[in-house]
């Protein structure tokens, strides 16, 4: 690579749901995320990092540093080269601009596997993969040029080059709003490992085993899959009892599908599921009913409006608009702090990753790793290809009591699964 690239100086503002991400991230909430790839080759680097050049010309909000102004933060050009390095840290630790070239995103490698690590201030699941796949492809292209047919090196790694509109922006209707009503969830406590260290279980399934089940009890494998976690941590952590407490799952949603957008910034939102535990001894039956019954209710195009409309209309807010950023950054931590204290834990399916079938023979799999909160010290990243679904948790728990509970549940209703980990935990699941 060049030590500088030759990009034209643009400056960007940061989406809807990304102004939140510079005020409440530090070591302790990284805001960052991991999409992976494992190849069925040996990763090598001059070749990913030739890869990497290329992928960055289609992805201008990828090429960016942060900046503090007066009233927001934005975003500005960076003409610096990214850094490509071996994978050494744990996955999702916070991403420090300076030693990263003030990028906000970072590509490690370890064997067959690239990373990618997404600071959710530039873009969200969606985005991500879309920049891990066209990396995949280019890297592809150059490390088998002499294997892939011509018609094969001329597919073109994106389908839409970077669209940088903020859709949160574009589809705002001014609404009226009634007073919300904030109640607490119940939340996991055990022994917590050290700030630094971040556990990772990978389960692997069959996704054609998993969608046959899912079909049968006449739900998706969302719903499905969400409803095992819900169980698992009301029979792990509650011991079957009752709590007045919701036991809630967080499911960020990717709003592309319902508003027909083609932007590379964030564009998801978030909806919550769960159940309170009244009584005593709840069949998993009866929680996969009511998980269902919530997702049907709650994931429908006039309810996510409704949630564009409200966090547009804190943005658009004149009084807002005008007070400095450091009292905003005020507002913005208060109202993270009380929203976090509604969720139990977060499952995200960014769903089936497809790529051009002259690229399959050169892939195994992908992954989806989440950043861990304080309240939210276990999350599950769910994504499938070809037949192969990868559920990986992350979690700062000291005992994976819920990864444990939850890939036996599944092998208890006959989907086999293999574990694969980062060796934090050293004990059978």
């Amino acid at each position: 690579m060049n030590n500088k690239f030759n990009y034209e100086t643009k400056w960007f503002k940061l989406d809807n749901t990304a102004i939140i991400f510079p005020v409440i991230s530090n070591k302790r909430l990284s805001s960052v995320f991991r999409v992976s790839v494992t190849l069925k080759q040996e990763v090598i680097l001059n070749t990913l990092e030739e890869s990497l050049e290329k992928t960055l010309l289609c992805f201008g909000n990828f090429r960016v540093k942060l900046k503090r102004g007066l009233f927001w933060y934005y975003l500005e050009t960076n003409k610096k080269v990214p850094l490509i390095q071996q994978e050494q840290d744990y996955p999702c630790t916070f991403i420090d601009s300076v030693s990263n070239n003030q990028f906000l995103f970072k590509v490690t490698y370890f064997k067959k596997k690239i990373n990618l690590e997404v600071f959710h201030a530039i873009t969200d699941g969606e985005g991500a993969i879309n920049f891990l796949k066209a990396l995949t492809f280019n890297y592809i292209k150059l490390a088998n040029k002499n294997d892939l047919s011509k018609q094969a090196l001329k597919i073109p790694c994106v389908e839409v080059f970077s669209d940088t509109e903020d859709s949160y922006i574009k589809n705002y209707k001014k609404v009226n709003f009634k007073g919300m009503k904030i109640k607490k969830a119940y939340r996991m406590v055990d022994k917590k490992i050290p700030l630094s260290i971040v556990s990772t279980i990978h389960g692997y399934i069959d996704t054609n085993n998993l969608l046959n089940l899912c079909r049968k009890k006449n739900v998706t494998i969302t719903q499905y899959l969400s409803a095992i976690l819900i169980w698992c941590i009301y029979k792990e952590y509650l011991n079957g009892q009752s709590n007045k407490y919701p036991i809630n799952i967080s499911i960020p949603v990717n709003l592309r599908n319902f508003f027909g957008s083609t932007t590379s910034t964030n564009f998801f939102s978030i909806f919550s599921v769960g159940f309170t535990p009244e009584r005593e001894e709840y069949t998993f039956d009866e929680v996969l009913e009511i998980i269902s019954k919530q997702f049907k209710e709650q994931l429908t195009k006039e309810n996510l409006s409704k949630k564009i409309s409200l966090n547009v209309s804190f943005e658009k807010n004149i009084f807002i608009r005008c007070i400095p950023l450091f009292v905003k950054n005020l507002i913005l931590k208060i109202i993270f702090k009380i929203s976090e204290k509604t969720s139990t834990s977060v499952l995200s399916n960014l769903g089936k990753i497809d790529v051009p079938d002259e690229f399959k023979k050169y892939i195994d799999s992908f992954s989806l790793s989440l950043g861990i909160t304080e309240s939210e010290s276990v999350k599950c990243g769910v994504c499938s290809y070809g037949n192969k679904l990868v559920c990986t948790f992350t979690s700062k728990f000291e005992t994976p009591y819920l990864e444990r509970a939850f890939f036996r549940y599944l092998q208890s209703e006959g989907i086999d699964v293999v574990i694969e980990s980062n060796g934090v935990h050293n004990e059978e699941l």
